[in-house]
């Protein structure tokens, strides 16, 4: 098929890394060509859907980030739809949900060896604290969490630990970049939602493609 392009909504530019996830995620699918970028928009997902409409040239797919920030995604799914159906997007791009349980941070509590890694301590053997990957999603504060682990990790005190809190923002983003698509993450039951909908989404478009031949 022909070149696949989509635009990331996303909730800050702390978030830009998914770009490069669901890149990946699509490659996987068996497209081969595929790009990606974030857009900064503001206001509410209809705004943001609108704008996108208004200034893009020609894309495949809206990605659209949304936290749930509660141990459900259906409210933010149904805000995204509400979205959808009431704005004027064209009818060829798909609208996909991106939505961690309850945040986005819970994504990178899941894999403890690259937690490890970020902090300076690969070969570490302390405790982080961390629930296995099936529980991880049970979580209310996964922000507070990988807070806490990166700290334990890090295996310092005084000045250093310092550093290490006042390093959380990059050690994030760095965790994000660097999200092993295929590893502990999979577990997760967002995670899995949205690879079911790339993969609905890439043989959608795979089927077009064949269809026009």
């Amino acid at each position: 098929m022909t070149h696949f392009t989509f635009v990331l909504l996303r909730e800050g530019s702390s978030d830009d890394g998914l770009v490069r996830v669901i890149r990946t995620l699509l490659l996987a699918t068996g497209l081969t060509e595929v790009s990606g970028s974030p857009r900064p928009y503001g206001g509410t997902v209809r705004e943001k859907l609108q704008l996108v409409h208004e200034e893009e040239g020609t894309i495949d797919a809206i990605f659209v980030h949304r936290d749930a920030d509660c141990d459900s995604p259906t409210s933010r799914i149904k805000e995204i739809t509400d979205a959808h159906e009431s704005c004027t997007l064209s009818c060829d791009i798909s609208v996909i949900p991106v939505i961690p349980i309850q945040e986005l941070e819970a994504w990178l509590l899941a894999d403890t060896q690259q937690i490890r890694n970020v902090a300076g301590k690969s070969a570490g053997r302390k405790d982080l604290r961390i629930p296995k990957p099936s529980k991880i999603e049970k979580l209310s504060n996964p922000k507070e969490t990988l807070e806490a682990a990166l700290q334990v990790a890090s295996e310092t005190s005084g000045r250093r630990l310092e550093k290490i809190k006042k390093s959380f923002g990059t050690h994030r983003r760095i965790l994000l970049e660097r999200l092993d698509v295929t590893g502990p993450v999979a577990e997760l039951d967002s995670w899995k939602d949205l690879e079911r909908r790339i993969q609905e989404l890439a043989e959608s478009r795979l089927a077009d493609s064949h269809g026009e031949r």
